[in-house]
């Protein structure tokens, strides 16, 4: 999953790196599909979110600066097509 996130993080142009940009995607974009598909409450799927953000040792700041970003949406809303919609994807997770 990481390599579609990042063939698409270097059309956006972040500030932050595009290994942490792609990972902050990855665990947001997941989390989102994760609660829009009701498998996981909101909580529990940012905790997840968090905890993997972490064992990368993505800081606070570099998560804000790269969810902050110009274009960030639009980068989570085309992973999300790229993977067939937020079923497909989940699917894929599983």
């Amino acid at each position: 999953m990481v390599l579609s996130v990042s063939s698409l993080v270097q059309q956006a142009g972040y500030a932050a790196s595009k290994r942490t940009t792609a990972w902050v995607s990855t665990a947001e974009t997941n989390a989102r599909c994760l609660i829009e598909t009701e498998l996981m409450k909101s909580a529990q799927a940012q905790e997840i979110s968090n905890l993997f953000l972490l064992s990368k040792k993505v800081v606070d700041t570099n998560r804000d600066e790269v969810k902050t970003a110009s274009g960030y949406d639009d980068l989570m809303l085309s992973y999300i097509d790229e993977q067939g919609g937020c079923k497909d994807l989940v699917r894929k997770l599983r």
